[in-house]
């Protein structure tokens, strides 16, 4: 079996399965042999930035000699983006071998009558059998969807817990205010286990605080006042956050503002794990420098970058970095997918930026959302639009406008990847 077989299951599944409960994601991994209990974790949740913060605090465990085990969401390119051991996709050997320990296990769960599995509770446990299997130090989840009842949240005692910010995202699901969804979010504090987050929304924060109240969870705010954005280092963003008197200067390898305050949280987050024993001081700001996160304000060509900003206060950020960058004649390669709230993202993204040119696209898949239906919330600047539907087509229009100014490819990770894909193609 290849990994084109397993993804193709995989991805069928979403075709007839539906949200499960945690009972069912528990049962699951128990017939596995509760593989996630056999290595501590660090456990992230929150809208917008998790996986920088993920990332970067693999970084510095990585850089401290820890064996650590990654599992995010979505992948880019490859679906082994989605199990990381030491900063490297899983392999796909070992990817399909735990696909095929996994699949034994659904096999019996369906033929009792039990549901089947989703597509990330699936995802999940194949990351959680490598992990056990390749014997790691430590690991850092990213949840999926939530908190309270993401597949990931089965784990029963993180090291510690982080909340990154929250914005209002799947309302459909988590609740259609802020309080509500940060009530999602706060579901992964746990007893007595540290909680570092975000507090720079009160609404979300008199949740967080009062949920690690209720489980007697020592609390670690992480608030913009503490941090000052430094002039850029090699182009990168440089920050100081006051912690514990380890004021230095860090470096980010990201163009991207907005992961300053990324890294302040995993900052927090990486000291509760030094005071644990898991890595250094030094570990934490080399580690941080050395952290690869592809798709989020990343440049793929001169004066051509992308950035997985899919939400209003993502493309917020993604504003601000833009015009900290100082970019001219911007040219926009733009689509998002529907359940997304696309029409107060366009709406900031116009506010924000005089684009000489737009180029919209779709990106093929159940969540595909029509050009025409996203070209019309351009409608006051019509006579600036390109609309593309096929991809490839349409990001080479994309370059070709942009020729002698600047492109910004954004509005989806699933356009981030595919623009990946598309360079790692031509190079």
């Amino acid at each position: 079996m290849t990994v084109n077989d397993v993804e193709n299951y995989i991805r069928d599944v979403q075709r007839f399965s539906t949200k499960n409960t945690p009972e069912h994601t528990r049962e699951f991994l128990k017939r596995l042999g509760d593989p996630q209990e056999k290595f501590p974790v660090v456990h992230v949740a929150g809208s917008n930035g998790k996986g920088s913060v993920c990332a970067m605090l693999s970084s510095a465990l990585t850089h401290a000699g820890k064996k650590t085990g990654l599992f995010i969401s979505p992948h880019l390119v490859s679906i082994l983006e989605r199990i990381e051991i030491n900063g490297e996709n899983c392999s796909e050997e070992i990817f399909t071998e735990a696909f095929g320990e996994v699949k034994k296990v659904i096999d019996g769960m369906v033929s009792e009558g039990l549901p089947h599995p989703t597509f990330f509770e699936i995802l999940f446990a194949m990351g959680m059998v490598v992990f056990a299997k390749e014997k790691v130090d430590i690991a850092v989840l990213e949840t999926g969807l939530g908190g309270r009842l993401d597949a990931t949240n089965i784990v029963k005692k993180p090291i510690v817990t982080v909340i990154t910010s929250i914005s209002l995202e799947h309302t459909e699901y988590l609740g259609d205010t802020l309080a509500k969804i940060a009530g999602e979010k706060a579901g992964i504090i746990k007893e007595g286990v540290p909680i570092v987050f975000d507090a720079k929304n009160k609404e979300v924060s008199d949740v967080i605080f009062a949920k690690a109240l209720e489980k007697k969870a020592p609390n670690y705010p992480v608030y913009p006042g503490d941090i000052e954005v430094l002039p850029r280092r090699n182009g990168h963003v440089t920050f100081k956050f006051d912690l514990n008197n380890h004021s230095e200067p860090v470096e980010l390898p990201f163009y991207g503002e907005y992961q300053a305050e990324n890294g302040a949280i995993a900052m927090q987050a990486a000291e509760l794990l030094a005071e644990a024993g898991y890595l250094s001081v030094e570990d934490i700001y080399e580690g941080f420098k050395k952290t690869r996160w592809p798709g989020r304000m990343q440049k793929v060509r001169e004066n051509v970058y992308i950035d997985g900003a899919h939400n209003p206060d993502g493309i917020r950020v993604l504003v601000d970095s833009v015009k900290a960058l100082k970019c001219k004649d911007v040219t926009l390669f733009f689509s998002m997918v529907k359940e997304k709230d696309y029409a107060h993202s366009i709406s900031l993204l116009l506010s924000g930026i005089n684009f000489s040119k737009i180029i919209i696209t779709e990106i093929d898949g159940y969540r595909k959302l029509e050009a025409e239906s996203i070209a019309e919330c351009f409608e006051e600047v019509k006579d600036r639009i390109i609309i593309e539907h096929d991809f490839e087509k349409a990001y080479d229009k994309a370059l070709k406008e942009a020729d002698g100014g600047t492109l910004i490819c954004t509005g989806s990770l699933y356009l981030v990847g595919n623009v990946l894909a598309i360079e790692e193609k031509r190079n």
